[in-house]
């Protein structure tokens, strides 16, 4: 269903929106249920950081190239899986302080497409790590400058195994599952978000049909990361726009928008402890990495009035 900006129906509740750190290029947010702390990225120093709301500090780890994704892996304290280049990798952290390491390379994707890098990553309803890629031209990294159709989505399994969903993706971004409606949620930033029928005891997708092109709803900007409500209802970052988006997932009808004061929103993720509470990382690709005020912050966005379906940790022998 589309519509106008103008034409979007409000939430009865007035958020509030609260900036409580600054970063430079947050990505990738993953609320911890156990822990109750939110762990991100940062592009631009190379990064991976645990954000704590209960006392508001947070701590980072610095590596030599970026890291795209952090998800803790289940049933194994301190470890995560990142995203480096075209490696899905182990790290181990223990969050407290500025050291981590690579334990190991788990697998590796898009061999033949060396200008590929991974992008947004998620651990599916069954634990399965699913991520995409995208490939930049040469040159300087931007949006303006991504080859076409050059990247794709995989899936990790829990025996290391590798399989690709599907390809011809431009920009790899934001991951959702509705395993009530048996949905898989899926953004290429520079094409639509799109759903596919998804098959919970395999982890196959199937059945793409594009529903929501944010053009075609009068904005300038390109949706980026993304989280799921209890309701079923996307809730969608938009880059170079200054909003978050409520989209109802099951007929692509936008629902709501919520201002934030950054104009590159870059993703979005649940959490608090009751998942009422939408953290949003944003980014100043104009800042330089030694600039003392980087521009962008971490949001928190309370009295949405939804609960948003809990991050799970990924699964990997």
């Amino acid at each position: 269903m589309k519509g106008t900006v103008d034409q979007i129906y409000q939430n009865t509740m007035a958020p509030v929106t609260e900036a409580v750190l600054s970063m430079s290029f947050g990505e990738g947010p993953h609320w911890d249920v156990e822990e109750q702390v939110l762990y991100y990225v940062n592009i631009l120093d190379n990064s991976i950081n645990k954000y704590n709301p209960a006392t508001r500090e947070k701590t980072c780890a610095e590596f030599d190239e970026h890291v795209s994704f952090i998800i803790p892996i289940e049933g194994k304290k301190d470890h995560f899986l990142g995203g480096m280049k075209r490696n899905i990798v182990e790290i181990e952290w223990n969050g407290e302080n500025d050291t981590a390491r690579v334990v190991r390379v788990v697998a590796e994707v898009d061999t033949d497409k060396p200008s590929n890098i991974l992008n947004d990553g998620k651990a599916d309803p069954r634990g399965r790590l699913v991520t995409g890629t995208l490939g930049f031209k040469s040159g300087s990294i931007g949006i303006d400058n991504i080859f076409r159709e050059n990247g794709s989505i995989y899936r990790l399994d829990e025996d290391g195994q590798v399989h690709k969903l599907d390809d011809k993706i431009t920009l790899a971004n934001g991951l959702a599952w509705d395993t009530e409606r048996k949905y898989f949620y899926y953004v290429d930033t520079m094409d639509a978000i799109r759903r596919y029928d998804y098959d919970i005891d395999t982890g196959n997708i199937s059945n793409c049909q594009k529903i929501f092109v944010a053009s075609e709803h009068g904005f300038k900007g390109h949706c980026d990361g993304m989280a799921i409500d209890t309701d079923g209802n996307l809730w969608v970052a938009l880059f170079q726009s200054s909003k978050v988006i409520k989209i109802e997932g099951e007929t692509g009808k936008l629902l709501q928008k919520v201002t934030i004061p950054t104009s590159e929103v870059t993703s979005v993720a649940f959490g608090g402890p009751n998942l009422d509470i939408l953290y949003v990382t944003t980014a100043n690709t104009r800042c330089k990495k030694n600039e003392p005020v980087w521009g962008a912050a971490l949001y928190e966005v309370t009295g949405l009035g939804v609960k948003g379906l809990p991050a799970l940790k990924a699964k990997i022998n």
